[in-house]
């Protein structure tokens, strides 16, 4: 029997649009993020699996900051000695010339660990007798001709599947391997896609962390999975209780004093975005001051975003950007508006190319 506890997508970076400067001035959604993956960790241990895995994409950019890598490294060091780690590069992780884990002197001794192996290529590797094809990102054709090549794996993987949803929507995606390459072997985990989702041959682990409002449904979290000595494979979903996002549209035409407001009785801790949906005479004529207070200091949310949207106009007046966010977070936006998510690899491929 081999035990692994599974993550994925942990995107860390140092400004979260939906965070706010901790007293340390860390970033308190970073921080949420580095809990989630220290309860990854603290699970690993008390469950006393044989592999700790991460998925892919552990930074946002390929270039984090040293404190972003000492914040990882903290968080993960004390599996070191105990449990072994895998680490399967990103798409966020690598330009294919460098990826994000390449750090200086100060981390070198702990990355060159025995216990800690990091994948930026396609590679076979057996634990416990239990035989792995590991699959860091690359480009479609190169994910397929490795599936072909091999058979009756337990495939760790970051690339995209046709036919996988995209998450904070019903989308589904056209760009990706097909989903026939893994009834060869005998289960495959993934990153890249933030949401959670599994059929009988393969499984995206999803996000540690809601990404925005569009993934306020979604459950956030990671995966113990078990491979028996018959080969077979158990899975087990652990839900992290990340940040609940909560958003709430104001009608005129139903609620026309915004009379909810008083009936909600506790938001602590939530990020809330309220839409006012209705002419812009109405939209302001309300106290957006008093409204701020009343979420934040009296029912105890942690952020608050109000957006006004006119009959019969589908697009925000307030944009889901700001001057804090990165280009990505921009391509994202422009995509979902378009309706095109499966345009949002491309034109992540393009941007890098240009940069």
């Amino acid at each position: 029997m081999l035990d692994v506890v599974a993550i994925a997508d942990t995107h860390l970076k140092s400004t979260e649009k939906y965070g706010k400067p901790n007293a340390d001035g860390t970033n308190s959604r970073l921080q949420d993020k580095i809990d989630a993956i220290d309860k990854a960790v603290k699970y690993a241990l008390k469950e006393d699996v044989d592999l700790f895995v991460h998925l892919g994409d552990v930074y946002d950019k390929i270039n984090p900051s040293e404190f972003l890598r000492s914040k990882f490294l903290n968080t993960i060091k004390p599996l070191i000695g105990k449990i072994p780690i895998i680490i399967v590069i990103g798409n966020h992780d690598t330009d294919e010339n460098v990826f994000s884990l390449m750090a200086d002197d100060v981390l070198l001794d702990t990355l060159q660990s025995d216990d800690i192996m990091i994948f930026e290529e396609p590679s076979e590797i057996e634990v416990e007798g239990v035989e792995f094809l590991i699959l860091p990102w690359k480009k479609d054709e190169i994910i397929e001709k490795e599936l072909k090549a091999h058979k009756n794996k337990i495939v760790l993987g970051h690339f995209g599947v046709d036919g996988a949803l995209a998450s904070g929507s019903e989308f589904v995606l056209s760009k990706g391997v097909s989903q026939r390459l893994f009834e060869r072997h005998l289960y495959t985990f993934l990153g890249h896609y933030h949401r959670y989702q599994h059929t009988n041959n393969f499984m995206y682990v999803g996000s540690v962390a809601r990404a925005d409002f569009g993934e306020r449904n979604d459950p956030k979290g990671f995966v113990h999975f078990k491979v028996s000595d018959k080969n077979k494979v158990k899975t087990k979903f652990i839900d992290v209780k990340d940040r609940n996002f909560f958003q709430y549209t104001v009608s005129e035409e139903d609620d026309h004093s915004f009379d909810a407001l008083y009936e909600w009785e506790d938001l602590e801790g939530d990020i809330v975005k309220i839409i006012f949906h209705g002419s812009e005479e109405w939209y302001l004529s309300f106290n957006l001051s008093e409204i701020r207070h009343k979420v934040l200091d009296v029912l105890g949310a942690h952020r608050i975003f109000i957006d006004h949207k006119k009959p019969g106009i589908s697009k925000d007046l307030s944009m889901d950007i700001d001057l804090s966010s990165n280009w990505r977070e921009g391509l994202e936006y422009y995509t979902n508006k378009k309706n095109r998510k499966d345009m949002l690899d491309l034109g992540e491929k393009i941007i890098n190319e240009v940069l």
